[in-house]
């Protein structure tokens, strides 16, 4: 499939952080939005080029210049370009020192002659991409760039600043990935620029790159770990499913940059879904009318101040799949909100864990709440398989209004 400048757009995360940003903290938005760029940032850019660099002269390099603006009129950007290159490179690589309305690229180590035709335009592109993410769409995502900045250099500022920081620089990359796919007009520059520019060698194999990539995939999950880009590996493939026009392209790409929630690294967005989640496992363990005790409830609404039962019980299976995730922390986290359930309302006997140990069944969370529910709960193995075994004519009992023996 061709992919075209139409199809360039921010990703969900980007969307999705600069909509949670947006509601939740609207003041410090408008605050950003207001002082997007100010004059003396401008001169503190243009001063630190003149002194960490080496600007190249259109007459030095022509072809350099003339791949540059072509590669902006493709991306749609019309804006003067300057080229420049680093004085103290360590490695092959290329930034951009954003000025509004201008495109400031820096070239660090012999990255340009490292580089084919189509690899440079690769290469340009990219670093043009982060100037056309932050200029156009209203400017929203400069304004989250800077936003996030800030919080992360506040001395008050949380893990989940820092993850949200993270995730969103790594989708920046991405983005900006597409756009030197865009420039070239083929999967195979695309990638050989990001080999060459990871590695330092002069000769590489795109063909060769990607089937290493799917290789990696192919023996079980993986996930960015880097804290400014993704992996190369996992970047090569993001951009081949993109480049084939795959309509799921932005969920597998998200699957391998943030992989499952993990409960020391939740981003903003996350926490959220992650609220959200629990006040549907709450509203699994409560759909049974005789749950919903005073006790319980009023236990709930600790969670949730608007607490109510539900109106109808969600589907186990969905949220299943919802919460699924590999991190032994988060299964505990539901455990565990599960165990605080169960013993909310002592009058409700054994019923309550008959409810949790079906819930945590059909939710694939079983064999780690058996195992806290022993502990917490003080019981003896043989306690707990007797409920067990017993769990399905509790919950009989219980609907039925009998009092369980």
């Amino acid at each position: 499939m061709t992919r075209t400048l139409n199809d360039l757009n921010p990703l969900p995360y980007h969307q999705a952080i600069r909509d949670y940003l947006k509601r939740e903290e609207p003041k410090v938005w408008n605050w950003f939005a207001s002082h997007r760029v100010r004059q003396e940032q401008i001169d503190a850019v243009r001063f630190e080029l003149l002194k960490s660099t080496y600007r190249i002269d259109r007459e030095t390099k022509p072809e350099w210049y003339e791949a540059a603006q072509q590669v902006a009129a493709d991306l749609g950007l019309d804006v003067p370009v300057t080229i420049y290159q680093a004085q103290e490179p360590v490695g092959l690589n290329a930034s951009l020192a954003f000025v509004p309305g201008e495109a400031h690229i820096v070239l660090h180590g012999p990255v340009a002659s490292t580089l084919a035709t189509a690899e440079f335009r690769a290469l340009l592109a990219h670093e043009l991409g982060h100037l056309l993410l932050w200029q156009i769409w209203d400017g929203d995502f400069l304004i989250v760039d800077q936003l996030l900045s800030a919080l992360t250099h506040d001395s008050r500022a949380e893990m989940a600043h820092f993850a949200t920081a993270r995730l969103f620089a790594l989708y920046n990359e991405i983005f900006c990935d597409r756009a030197s796919l865009l420039a070239t007009g083929g999967l195979l520059p695309a990638v050989a620029m990001l080999v060459k520019v990871s590695t330092g060698l002069a000769d590489v194999s795109a063909e060769s790159y990607l089937r290493q990539a799917d290789e990696v995939f192919s023996r079980g999950g993986a996930k960015a770990a880097d804290v400014t880009h993704p992996e190369a590996f996992i970047r090569a493939r993001a951009l081949r499913i993109w480049s084939e026009g795959d309509p799921d392209a932005d969920r597998k790409t998200a699957e391998m940059i943030e992989g499952t929630p993990a409960l020391d690294s939740l981003d903003l967005v996350t926490q959220e879904k992650v609220a959200g989640w629990t006040r549907r496992v709450i509203d699994a363990m409560l759909a049974p009318p005789w749950m919903q005790s005073e006790s319980v409830l009023a236990h709930c609404r600790r969670f949730f101040d608007d607490y109510t039962p539900p109106a109808a019980a969600p589907v186990v299976d969905e949220l299943s799949r919802e919460i699924a995730t590999d991190d032994a922390a988060m299964q505990d986290y539901y455990c565990f909100v599960l165990l605080d359930l169960v013993t909310a309302d002592r009058d409700l006997e054994e019923m309550p864990l008959a409810a949790a140990l079906v819930l945590t069944e059909r939710l694939a969370l079983k064999d780690r709440f058996l195992e806290h529910a022993r502990r917490e709960l003080r019981l003896r193995k043989r306690q707990l398989e007797r409920i067990d075994e017993q769990k399905n004519e509790l919950l009989a009992q219980a609907a039925s209004g009998k009092t369980a023996t």
